[in-house]
């Protein structure tokens, strides 16, 4: 039984880049060895296993066959005489098939230690164009990992994968975690399956690759991804569509509904008289300021991208603090619900009247 390091923890410290998940690969052992040894096994088409005490996979040396159509159509071997570098094979891209030892030694069959130093994404065997999701995960190490190209006879793997039709087996699951992967990088992500028309076959809904936005460092992934979203999309029939098909977390879609309804007239929306509280008030409604963290991104993001006005954010933050403030009274609460309506009304038309009074008397 021997274990080696595998995969992106061996890349990314070749690379520089912080380790953040650990990988392991168990060549010569068998399922029962594992348990005897205290590994909780967790799967059965190919076991992996694990540890009690990290919490890290592990698991057992495999080849591959396709079987059937998308990237879990494939039967697995997962006996004994697998060797590493046969499980190494079976791997996407060089760069992801390196090994390295207990001792540090490092495992490297298909040169991927000289595809990272010349900044190549290639890959590693003509299974390649077996698995579908392999273009997606292309896209995201493109994206992610500044100045690689992609060689040429990977490109054309990638053209097999797209004509074959096997992208149209790919999971809306799936296809929503390599979004969340890439996260910030998704311009790029996006750009590349443009550019290799893989776009209209997964996600028909993106109009653009974006813009390439730098985020503030304290942004977090659900205002990265759902800015991102709304930034390729722009319409809230395009974004209701793609978070339909990719059952996306109703905080991400939520949130970039949000940029697409409510941006462009928050940014455009200047008080110039306090007769105009209509507009000003239909606004609040629709951004419904009572879900407050994600208020809180919104507007986050706004600030952080739109050259706004002097006085712009504290205006709307006076406004929705004092309309967010305002408790009926117990004689009020007691009344019918019509009229309870129409107090609530009345005192949000006061409120934003006073809003917009203050706002033009510090602008004189």
């Amino acid at each position: 039984m021997r274990i080696y390091l595998v995969g992106g923890a061996v890349r990314d410290k070749l690379l520089g880049r912080p380790v953040k998940d650990h990988d392991w690969v168990v060549v010569g052992s068998s399922p029962d060895e594992m348990q005897k040894k205290g590994f909780k096994q967790v799967g059965k088409d190919f076991p992996v296993f694990i540890d009690p005490k990290t919490g890290e996979e592990y698991a057992l040396a495999r080849t591959e066959r396709k079987s059937g159509h998308g990237y879990t159509g494939f039967e697995f071997d997962t006996n004994s005489n697998v060797t590493l570098e046969e499980d190494l094979a079976r791997r996407d891209l060089t760069i992801n098939a390196i090994a390295q030892d207990e001792d540090g030694n490092l495992i490297d069959p298909f040169n991927g230690q000289e595809d990272i130093k010349n900044k190549k994404l290639r890959h590693v065997s003509d299974a390649f164009s077996e698995d579908p999701l392999r273009v997606l995960r292309v896209a995201r190490f493109y994206a992610k990992f500044n100045d690689f190209i992609v060689v040429p006879e990977t490109v054309d793997k990638i053209k097999e994968i797209i004509e074959s039709g096997e992208l149209e087996y790919l999971t809306p699951e799936r296809k929503w975690l390599e979004i969340y992967k890439t996260g910030s990088d998704l311009d790029k992500f996006f750009s590349f399956l443009i550019t290799h028309h893989a776009r209209d076959i997964l996600f028909p809904e993106i109009l653009n690759s974006g813009t390439g936005l730098f985020f503030p460092s304290d942004a977090t992934k659900v205002e990265i991804i759902s800015f991102n979203l709304y930034d390729c999309i722009k319409a809230p029939e395009g974004i209701e569509s793609f978070c339909q098909r990719l059952k996306v977390p109703n905080e991400y879609k939520s949130l970039a509904l949000l940029f697409s309804n409510c941006l462009r007239d928050y940014c455009d929306y200047v008080p110039d008289s306090t007769e105009d509280y209509d507009a000003l008030l239909s606004l609040i409604k629709k951004m419904d300021i009572r879900k407050k963290d994600r208020l809180s991104s919104f507007m986050k993001c706004v600030y952080y991208f739109y050259i706004m006005p002097d006085g712009h954010k504290n205006f709307f933050e006076e406004l929705i603090e004092n309309i967010n403030n305002f408790k009926l009274s117990d004689e009020d609460q007691k009344k019918p619900g019509l009229e309870i309506k129409n107090i609530i009304e009345n005192v949000h038309r006061e409120i934003a009247q006073d809003a917009i009074r203050k706002f033009l008397n510090k602008s004189d």
